[in-house]
């Protein structure tokens, strides 16, 4: 009988710990029922503060740590937390905690995936229904404030939404697009006003965020461009060839950032390049012979400063040869696809005249002379 009764008084004080435990998880609940992020920053931030110490009793408690309930309420609680402190930075325009964010990020994206791993999914409708409300809260912010052309704040808004479903462990491409092309907008709204800063701070902050966005790379190399920075421009150029290598357009603006830091083979080879790519590329026909023909004009106007007995005069006038040449190229095939290009017909009837191809010389002549009537 007394071994009976000893049995019995422990199971009594056994079920009165998991009790105590489950009870951790349940005056958590109770907190967090008071919590509305539209409401006061103060009062949240201690609901939010007390439910945690609650819920991070109850997980690491052998006896609640893999409860799916537990799971459940501790990512919203997390996510609660993110979700104050960054209320109360932009509030207050302060810089919020990234590393102490990231860590509550960590748990809430745990517990998230506990739930939604879960055989029978309990919670898992619970879960979905917690992000993805925030979700389209966000993502009807971007759409209000883009129909509205207040860029900078719809990129952010579509960010965050992009963000926040990332805790579900899933991506959401229309709100990814949709940063993509606000950020783009907004940044012309700062190049119109000429704030390079202001656009690359803005711009980088987003890059980021969202490292392998090559829209907002491209973003970057304009603002660059446009201020003036050659070495920041093929920076970017760079960042963004590592992840769309087969891009025409940026080895296009690569080649004419190196010709205008005078670095003519790298600007030669950049725009072969684009022309591997696509041997179409109207632009990159046109400047690729362009290049190579005012470094020729260079070297013949050279010569003529030179001592016409000087063996050096000979070799300088042979590269400028060869670099009318090596223009004659990519000019032709503009020309065929530019009939009515005065000036490049000009070009293309001097040059050949200048090397000796006199039939061809005739033939360009005609085509101009035949535009001009």
């Amino acid at each position: 009988m007394k071994k009976q009764l000893l049995l019995t008084a422990f199971s009594i004080v056994l079920s009165s710990v998991t009790f105590a435990q489950k009870k951790n998880v349940t005056d958590a609940i109770l907190l967090m029922r008071k919590y509305n992020p539209a409401g006061d920053i103060t009062a949240n931030k201690k609901t939010v503060t007390e439910a945690k110490n609650f819920i991070d009793l109850a997980a690491t408690n052998p006896e609640t740590a893999e409860d799916f309930k537990m799971h459940l309420n501790r990512a919203q609680i997390y996510y609660a937390l993110i979700e104050t402190a960054t209320i109360e930075a932009t509030s207050s325009n302060v810089k919020a905690d990234e590393a102490l964010l990231k860590g509550y990020k960590e748990v809430a994206v745990a517990s998230f995936k506990k739930v939604l791993e879960d055989p029978k999914k309990t919670y898992k409708a619970d879960a979905e229904t917690f992000i993805n409300m925030r979700v389209e809260l966000l993502f009807n912010q971007g759409i209000v404030a883009y129909n509205e052309k207040k860029y900078a704040a719809a990129a952010q808004a579509f960010l965050a939404a992009s963000e926040v479903k990332s805790f579900l462990g899933e991506t959401f491409k229309d709100a990814e697009v949709n940063t993509s092309l606000a950020v783009n907008y907004a940044v012309e709204d700062f190049l119109a006003a000429k704030k390079y800063d202001e656009a690359i701070s803005f711009a980088s902050s987003f890059s980021a965020a969202m490292p392998n966005n090559i829209d907002i790379l491209i973003s970057l190399v304009n603002i660059n461009l446009q201020k003036g920075d050659v070495a920041a421009t093929e920076t970017y150029i760079n960042k963004a060839l590592a992840i769309d290598p087969s891009n025409k357009q940026l080895y296009y603006v690569l080649g004419t950032s190196y010709m205008d830091k005078k670095e003519n083979e790298k600007a030669t080879a950049a725009l072969q390049k684009a022309l591997e790519i696509d041997p179409n590329y109207n632009e990159a026909l046109y400047q690729l012979g362009a290049h190579l023909y005012n470094l020729a004009v260079e070297k013949r106007n050279l010569t003529i400063e030179m001592d016409y007995k000087d063996p050096k005069t000979a070799l300088v006038e042979k590269e400028a040869m060869d670099l009318f040449k090596q223009a004659l190229v990519p000019l032709e095939k503009y020309a065929s696809q530019n009939e009515n290009d005065k000036a490049i017909l000009d070009i293309l009837y001097k040059t050949n005249m200048k090397l000796g191809n006199i039939d061809k010389a005739q033939e360009y002549k005609k085509r101009l002379d035949a535009l001009k009537n």
